[in-house]
């Protein structure tokens, strides 16, 4: 050891770790830290598979890691009460925790008319979970260093300098600053979806920029004109939950020069493994994708299939909207 007590054998030390970590014969190690793995062996009743064969993921009981089994059990007995009951078609509910499935619970169906079951080989929209995923992306990208998270967006999009703000009266006022990568991040930029009564909305509809406009544009063309609005608040100064990930799409595509779709596959999809997540279902993949249903007005019918849109149109790339 040094002068400051502090151990420098390493290796011994690691040793002992590995040593302890040594598993038993029934698949615990000496910490008490259960080892099995999903498959035909796994001991969690609430876990239930529609292929056990599947690549393993770590499963524990509900109670190893603080969990109660007696309450995940009213999950299951809501969700099939919803489906009985005709709300929705399908769900499909995971419960991870400390790094462990304790539930998966699936109800219903992934498609009425062919009977599929939901289950956890079920393809399934993001929507707006697509904007965690988003943000990861630029974050990697920040610890490469390709911006700041201060740093005005107007660097790589122009048009987004020297913003204005709409007054309460009407009219507009400069921003007392620009639009960050910050507030991008944050959801506080300014920036509005064109679907409420507030001034602002008035002008994306206007715009041609309302909540169809990602329908109808490519992402270059709706953030290049998203950029000559003004803004609901100052930078900085509000929320509101807006197009601003979509922006922060394009900004990624700017600075890394890749389209989003490839940019995200890249950077987190085939790192990580995520093999059935991306922009566009293969067509070998189909028959497990979810059909996708609008609100009946008839009590406890669901209603008929919705038209299937995309958003964002790159040869396939939108930025709002994935599947896994």
């Amino acid at each position: 050891s040094d002068k400051l007590g502090t151990s420098r054998d390493v290796k011994a030390f690691e040793d002992e770790v590995q040593s302890l970590k040594a598993e038993k014969p029934d698949g615990s190690d000496k910490f008490g830290t259960s080892r099995k793995l999903l498959g035909p062996a796994a001991a969690n009743p609430l876990v239930s598979l529609a292929e056990p064969t599947r690549p393993p993921l770590p499963i524990s009981t509900p109670e190893a890691v603080g969990v109660s089994s007696a309450r995940l059990q009213q999950l299951s007995a809501w969700s099939d009460g919803w489906v009985e009951a005709g709300k929705i078609p399908g769900m499909l509910t995971m419960m991870m925790r400390k790094g462990k499935l304790v539930y998966l619970h699936s109800s219903g169906h992934a498609n009425v008319d062919t009977g599929e079951p939901m289950n956890e080989r079920t393809l399934l929209r993001f929507y707006s979970m697509t904007k965690p995923i988003v943000s990861v992306c630029a974050m990697v990208a920040y610890e490469r260093g390709l911006f700041q998270l201060d740093e005005p967006i107007s660097i790589h999009l122009p048009g987004f300098a020297k913003p204005r703000v709409v007054l309460p009266g009407g009219g507009t006022e400069p921003a007392a600053r620009e639009i960050t990568f910050r507030d991008l991040l944050t959801h506080t930029a300014g920036l509005a979806y064109g679907d409420s009564e507030h001034a602002v909305d008035d002008a994306y509809r206007d715009a041609g920029c309302g909540w169809d406009a990602p329908y109808k544009l490519t992402l270059e063309e709706f953030v290049d004109r998203i950029g000559a609005l003004p803004l609901a608040y100052q930078p900085g100064s509000s929320w509101r939950y807006s197009y601003a990930t979509d922006v922060l799409g394009r900004l990624l595509e700017v600075i890394s020069g890749l389209p989003l779709d490839r940019l995200m596959d890249e950077t987190l999809f085939s790192p990580l493994g995520m093999a059935d997540s991306g922009f566009v279902v293969p067509p070998e993949k189909l028959p497990r994708f979810a059909a996708i249903y609008e609100a009946s007005e008839a009590p406890g019918r669901v209603g008929a299939v919705a038209r299937q849109r995309r958003r964002f149109e790159r040869g396939g790339s939108f930025a709002t909207l994935l599947w896994s």
